[in-house]
């Protein structure tokens, strides 16, 4: 399987790996990602192999074939290649390369390289509820079964959340998505003036990030090294307040009660897979969620 990309796309993956893994035990399931999303998988006991393919290297995309990840692997002969990702030129020059005994992938029904493949599904987005419902479609035309209802995602971690710690997720790259830190800093307040929480967390990429201001207000900031320490230190809070992406996606897989900020259209087909998670949405604007309906939320969960 091919999952070159993206903390979430990775995690929504994982229920389907562990449904492949339940009704074909005798299948060996090997993962090729990219630095940033491999350490994802190794959260998930149905793997058994993960490599790791850096696209830059060997003079990049063109010359996959010189990789030696990609030299290696075409060398095991896969009964079936799945390219999970959407079309891209680039997914289906890994699996062309690769050389698969049979290889599925997304086609377009335009260009040529939905010739890689042996089989490229042609769909409309649009018709899907989840990400997860896609990424399905891939594996039935690889000619194998599994449930049509999936498993939560899950972080395959011991988990021992505390009980009133609260973590703070805003960092996002979409500026749709970004809620304002003034409201961010509403929602601290009122929570420490309640005094429903023991501890506030604020998860940030460093402290360049303009969210660094959310400490005036009585969070703390939390220093992370790298993913691994991210999802072990996130997975000792027990509520989490995230912006849509990878975060919040790793809270909802470590079990956590979480709220989701989105200002994206289509919200609910990205949103995280998993059991305790509400979506506050506003395509129009964020600055309109308001830091009641976050409290009131959290208060209910």
């Amino acid at each position: 399987m091919i999952r070159r990309n993206r903390l979430g796309d990775a995690i929504n993956l994982l229920p389907i790996i562990s449904a492949i893994n339940k009704n074909y035990p005798d299948i060996e399931i090997n993962v090729l990602a990219n630095k940033y999303n491999s350490h994802i998988f190794e959260y998930c006991s149905a793997i058994n192999h993960i490599h790791v393919l850096n696209e830059r290297s060997w003079l990049g995309q063109n010359f996959f074939f010189l990789n030696p990840v990609i030299r290696k692997l075409k060398k095991e002969s896969f009964d079936v290649v799945i390219a999970f990702g959407g079309y891209t030129s680039r997914l289906a020059k890994i699996t062309y390369f690769l050389k698969a005994k049979y290889s599925v992938g997304m086609g377009s029904n335009k260009f040529f390289f939905d010739l890689i493949y042996d089989k490229a599904v042609i769909t409309n987005k649009a018709k899907f509820k989840s990400q997860m419902e896609e990424m399905a479609i891939l594996v039935k035309a690889a000619r194998l079964v599994i449930p049509k209802k999936l498993p939560y995602t899950s972080l395959e971690l011991l988990k021992r959340p505390n009980e009133g710690w609260l973590a703070i997720c805003p960092d996002v790259k979409r500026k749709e998505s970004q809620y304002p830190s003034n409201l961010y800093g509403e929602v601290i307040e009122k929570i420490l003036k309640d005094k429903k929480f023991k501890k506030i967390g604020l998860f940030i990429a460093d402290s360049k990030s303009p969210y660094i201001s959310l400490t005036r207000y009585g969070a703390e900031h939390i220093k992370t090294n790298n993913l691994k320490d991210f999802i072990s230190a996130l997975s000792k809070y027990h509520f989490v307040i995230a912006a849509e992406g990878g975060s919040a996606h790793i809270a909802g897989a470590l079990g956590l009660s979480v709220c989701v900020i989105s200002g994206t259209k289509n919200q609910a087909y990205w949103s995280p897979h998993a059991e305790k998670i509400k979506n506050f949405i506003n395509p129009i604007s964020v600055h309109k969620i308001k830091p009641e309906a976050l409290i009131k939320a959290l208060y209910k969960f």
